[in-house]
């Protein structure tokens, strides 16, 4: 478990740091969805997961990774990474489109690491 507002978690290896990818928020409820993707790391897979100020996910830190904006809200519960011929990597979540929120949409992003 990592704090009391995660749902929706996975966990992905990249160069060395675990990194534990959650939803925070209320999911499903069209304009009105408050769902966030945060993320936290650690050395170990077992945690324990930190923001970058080395604050603890289980007393609810983290760094947001994708949240509203003007054409989609509810931007959350994240599932694999994957990896492309190329290297990239990319994330799927779902989302409510602002022009059409009945129902959610698959989204996909790529993912852009920062140095450490």
């Amino acid at each position: 478990m990592a704090g009391t507002a995660y749902e929706g978690t996975y966990i992905h290896k990249h160069k060395g740091y675990y990194y534990l990818f959650a939803s925070i928020g209320r999911c499903c409820e069209g304009l009105n969805s408050t769902y966030t993707t945060v993320v936290g790391r650690s050395k170990h897979l077992f945690g324990p997961y930190v923001d970058k100020a080395g604050r603890p996910m289980m007393d609810n830190h983290h760094e947001v990774v994708i949240s509203k904006n003007d054409a989609f809200v509810g931007p959350g519960h994240n599932s694999e990474i994957v990896t492309d011929r190329k290297g990239a990597d990319w994330i799927f979540y779902h989302a409510v489109s602002v022009a059409n929120p009945e129902g959610r949409v698959l989204m996909l992003d790529r993912v852009n690491w920062e140095k450490d």
